[in-house]
């Protein structure tokens, strides 16, 4: 699927407005621990290619095509880094969190095509009160190390890479989360079609499987 930059752009300002407020609704149910806080995901599609790269003037980068798989999005797997430095262990035998997406996706920009999904509301992370940097964020049929990548969200490493495809992205991985005592905080995440050949232009350096250790990731 493909979709115009600036309208993009436009649409993941408002998403991040949008979810990212807070009022006294958005608290946490009496019942959670005190010193905590929620965090939930939305993903949004951005198969985008052919635009001015920022900061590269006029040229155009033909990025070429990234085919989309036609099997539904299921779950999302992330790693979150915390302010130390340490990975913080998922819910997941993998070390990765693992969430389940609400099956009813969005159609933002009404062309016919699901683009925007949520995290089911019951499988909302509670996170102890900090800084986080979010690492690592695909797409998944189903949970465990039998499923099959659909997206991801591009990472940034480092220098400028002109061709990787964080540049194709609004907000590139990794991504800042702060976490507050009693808030519910949702992150939405620009995520692309993925291709396992194409790993390193997604800013990742695995070659035999699809998923990298969480615990490296987090190290880096």
């Amino acid at each position: 699927m493909k979709k115009n930059y600036v309208y993009f752009g436009v649409l993941f300002f408002i998403a991040t407005f949008i979810f990212s407020c807070s009022s006294s609704d958005d608290n946490i149910p009496p019942n959670d621990d005190s010193g905590n806080g929620i965090l939930s995901f939305s993903m949004l599609t951005a198969n985008v290619f052919n635009f001015p790269n920022r900061g590269m003037g006029s040229k155009e980068i033909e990025f070429g095509s990234l085919p989309c798989s036609n099997i539904s999005p299921s779950y999302i797997r992330l790693a979150l880094k915390d302010s130390n430095g340490n990975c913080y262990v998922g819910n997941n035998a993998t070390g990765f969190f693992e969430l389940q997406l609400d099956p009813n996706g969005i159609d933002s920009d009404e062309d016919g095509e699901m683009d925007l999904w949520n995290n089911l509301e019951e499988k909302n992370l509670k996170l102890p009160v900090g800084i986080y940097t979010l690492e690592y964020f695909a797409v998944i049929d189903k949970p465990g190390q039998s499923s099959k990548i659909i997206y991801m969200s591009p990472r940034k490493n480092g220098e400028d890479d002109p061709m990787q495809f964080y540049n194709l992205v609004t907000a590139s991985l990794p991504i800042t989360i702060n976490i507050q005592e009693g808030v519910k905080y949702n992150l939405p995440v620009e995520v692309l079609c993925f291709q396992k050949d194409l790993a390193f232009d997604f800013g990742f350096m695995f070659i035999e499987h699809e998923d990298p250790n969480p615990f490296y990731l987090c190290s880096k």
